[in-house]
């Protein structure tokens, strides 16, 4: 066997694998080491130096991982000394080719991220300009189309398009240019695209796309309006209006009751136009009508407002008069009157129709009324006559009895009670009847005398007369009158505007037309009765009378009594 010797110049032996060179990079074997069996050496322990640092003690390596030993056949081996630190910088290959495949590892992971990164870029590059599958607009799919194909697409769709509006019995049928339909197609493309994320496709990709909202559509809007709302109008006249839930009267139950509302058949122009915005903006050709479109009450009768006012309105008919004119019953005031009156304020609140009360007051008055009125009679004698014109009779006071009345219902009032007046007369027997007592002067003008008759109806005096002359100007007025005045003696001036016509003296006078129309005695007169009164002796208007009747008539006469002159 040969031994093989180092190249050191040296002549120690080696140590196998610890001797000081053997990892040394440049110790190269000058011939390849024969294969020899491996024996494993008797190595004592090693006691390391109180000189060797801790760092360069040598350590045993792990049972089973004991490098092999290789040493020539003729070597004879002796127990180590003590060990030589181990340079560390040797064992760094070792640890190199330890860590290696984990290098490795790691740059393939790398380069993995980096091309899903790149195809990650790619796709969010590619829908920036690009829709989300499962994207539509109305009825369009434009799923994965460019942003010039939506354009495109929403411009074509719109060539063709019809708006037809129907429902609840209404019909109208417009076309895009009625409409004045057009599409800002880069605008409303360009809102769509800004809604989805390129960069969040992942999650895109599994949402769904309806866009419809985003299309906008710009149109002639009046006159679209203005369309819509001809035809609705049209179509109202002869439609069922909404009634608001309100109270009423119900005769049965004597009682206000609240009325439900009423939804009818006219239509919401305002509602039937944004039903029409609608489809126009999503181009959906069709607008179906429903109850939604119809015109709505205001009030419901679920207000509590409207059961609070029912029961106002039940107190104020609990009001019940009875309105008399000199004790005869002329009016009544019960809550079947009451419930015209009744009126519902915008709020809900009961108020009392003033208007309606006043209106109702004013025709009681003037079934009440006699002044002036035509009244037919008959006189004792059994003759009938009628009639009108005068001062006396009936004037109801419309104000008093208006405040009566309001202050009656508002407090259910329920009593018998007097019609105010600012003038009454000796009796009331109705309209159109005789209003005065049994005393009274009756003068008949077409047989030219005049009659006194006493309470009982008795002629108590009478005389020919001489009235004025017929000529449309110096007449005596026909009417029921009272004498308002008594003197003796008086004069009596007559006037034309500021002229004076005349001035007579007389003994005795009773006017009962103001103070220029009255019974006077006239001695000038030579007779009286007859025709005279037309034949030229005619007065200036007064009952000329023999002056010894004119003073037996004013010893009996009173102001306040009543005269009837009449044809």
């Amino acid at each position: 066997m040969r031994v093989i010797m180092s190249e050191n110049k040296s002549d120690k032996p080696s140590r196998g694998r610890h001797a000081a060179g053997a990892h040394h990079s440049d110790a190269v074997p000058s011939q390849p080491a024969p294969v020899v069996p491996q024996v494993p050496p008797v190595v004592p322990p090693v006691q390391p130096t109180a000189a060797m640092p801790a760092q360069a003690r040598p350590t045993r390596p792990p049972k089973g991982q004991e490098p092999p030993l290789r040493y020539a056949s003729d070597q004879v081996f002796q127990p180590l000394g003590g060990m030589r630190p181990v340079d560390m910088g040797q064992a760094a290959p070792v640890r190199e080719r330890r860590h290696k495949p984990l290098k490795i590892l790691g740059i393939t992971f790398g380069v993995i991220i980096a091309l899903l990164l790149v195809a990650y870029a790619g796709v969010a590059l590619y829908f920036t300009d690009r829709f989300m599958p499962n994207s539509t607009i109305g009825d369009i799919d434009v799923s994965l189309m460019s942003a010039g194909d939506a354009e495109k697409v929403l411009s074509d769709s719109i060539k063709d398009y019809a708006l037809s509006i129907d429902g609840q019995g209404f019909t109208l049928k417009l076309s895009a240019t009625d409409a004045g339909l057009s599409i800002d197609e880069n605008k409303v493309v360009h809102d769509m695209l800004s809604d989805m994320n390129p960069w969040a496709w992942p999650f895109e990709l599994r949402e769904t796309h309806d866009e419809t909202a985003k299309l906008v559509a710009t149109y002639n809007g009046t006159g679209l309006e203005d369309a819509i709302r001809t035809a609705v109008a049209s179509f109202n006249e002869g439609a069922t209006q909404p009634t608001n839930a309100a109270i009423s009267y119900d005769d049965a139950q004597a009682a206000f009751v609240v009325q439900p509302e009423a939804v009818g058949t006219a239509l919401d122009a305002d509602a039937v136009i944004k039903a029409a915005d609608d489809a126009v903006a999503g181009l959906d050709p069709q607008v179906k009508l429903t109850s939604e479109q119809l015109l709505k009450p205001t009030v419901l009768s679920t207000d509590p407002k409207l059961t609070a006012a029912a029961d106002s309105a039940n107190t104020m008919i609990k009001a019940n008069l009875v309105l008399n004119m000199a004790g005869t019953p002329a009016g009544t005031v019960d809550a079947s009157l009451v419930s015209q009156w009744v009126k519902l304020a915008d709020d809900l609140t009961v108020t009392l129709d003033e208007d309606a009360l006043t209106a109702w007051v004013g025709e009681l008055a003037a079934a009440c009324n006699t002044i002036g009125t035509q009244r037919t009679y008959t006189r004792p004698d059994g003759k009938t006559f009628t009639v009108a014109g005068g001062t006396y009779g009936w004037a109801v006071d419309e104000g008093s009895l208006l405040t009566l009345v309001k202050n009656a219902v508002a407090n259910g009032t329920a009593d018998s009670i007097d019609i105010p007046c600012t003038q009454t007369g000796d009796a009331y027997n109705g309209a159109g009847k005789q209003d005065w007592g049994n005393r009274y002067v009756d003068v008949d003008l077409s047989e030219q005398h005049a009659r006194f008759y006493d309470a009982s109806g008795a002629v108590i005096w009478e005389s020919d007369i001489i009235t004025g002359k017929p000529d449309g100007e110096h007449d005596t007025p026909s009417g029921v009158y009272m004498v308002n005045a008594m003197a003796s003696p008086s004069k009596l001036i007559g006037y034309n505007g500021n002229e004076k016509i005349y001035e007579t003296e007389v003994q005795y006078w009773m006017p009962f037309v103001g103070n220029y129309i009255g019974f006077h005695d006239a001695d000038w007169q030579p007779a009286f009765g007859g025709t005279l009164y037309a034949d030229g002796a005619g007065s200036h208007g007064c009952v000329n009378l023999p002056p010894s009747l004119a003073a037996s008539l004013y010893g009996m006469l009173s102001s306040g009594d009543t005269v009837v002159v009449h044809w």
